[in-house]
């Protein structure tokens, strides 16, 4: 009886989301079960209720506890200098997904987020607007560069594979130059004359394909670099209409 009682007064809402992170790192999906948590917490299922109003409110909780490690707000940064801001912050979050991949999974389930989450888009949004983008745009910016860094870690193991594993008529073909293996062309040219772009990127594709997180860098800085020509086409449609 007082065993009990100690592991009963020894819960709280951190060792809760705790042992839901932990769950979640194996087996995310079947994690947002309040009694699988329980189980491993030994106490009832009622006792995590008294701390949480539903399974989507732990969700939340453990998504903040992910993002508020990862120090995705860089305060160290100054805002003004806004790729450097959201440079940081969006390694950071890639780096996140990376060191523990099954949050992905586990963020799919979420119906709303902590204030961590929330504090970071909103200074996220802030940094894009005050550099010069209009609302919509900042939303959209955000929208795609949130999507970027999870789609990117999604493809993590099929680069861990390699494209020789995962597409091996394809790697072939861009080593030898030859057709690839495909039951829907006829009359093979050569690769070279088939696939002229593809061939010419080859060597870009190969080192991309061994380094994640680099190509991710490149593809956020394609996105930021877009950015930059929006702000500078914003400032100058602002100084038009200020003169009309």
């Amino acid at each position: 009886m007082a065993a009990n009682k100690l592991r009963k007064s020894a819960l709280s809402r951190d060792k809760i989301v705790n042992a839901a992170f932990k769950l979640a790192m194996k087996d995310p999906l079947n994690a947002l079960s309040m009694r699988k948590i329980a189980t491993v917490l030994k106490v009832t299922p009622m006792a995590i209720y008294k701390y949480f109003e539903d399974k989507n409110e732990l969700t939340a909780a453990v998504i903040d506890k992910v993002m508020l490690e990862s120090r995705l707000v860089p305060d160290d940064i100054d805002p003004k200098d806004w790729q450097q801001w959201l440079r940081t912050s969006f390694l950071r979050m890639w780096d996140a997904y990376a060191s523990a991949p099954n949050m992905i999974q586990y963020m799919t389930h979420a119906t709303s987020f902590g204030p961590a989450v929330l504090r970071w888009q909103n200074e996220t949004l802030g940094v894009l607007i005050n550099a010069g983008l209009t609302p919509k745009q900042a939303l959209t910016a955000h929208a795609a560069l949130s999507e970027l860094a999870t789609g990117s870690n999604i493809l993590i193991p099929v680069r861990e594979q390699g494209i020789e594993t995962v597409f091996p008529s394809i790697w072939q073909a861009i080593k030898k130059g030859t057709v690839p293996d495909m039951e829907d062309i006829s009359n093979a040219q050569s690769t070279v004359e088939a696939y002229p772009w593809l061939l010419m990127c080859g060597q870009a594709m190969m080192e991309d394909m061994h380094d994640s997180r680099r190509a991710f860098t490149n593809e956020m800085d394609l996105i930021l670099n877009t950015l930059t020509h929006q702000i500078s086409d914003n400032k100058k449609q602002l100084k038009k209409s200020r003169k009309q």
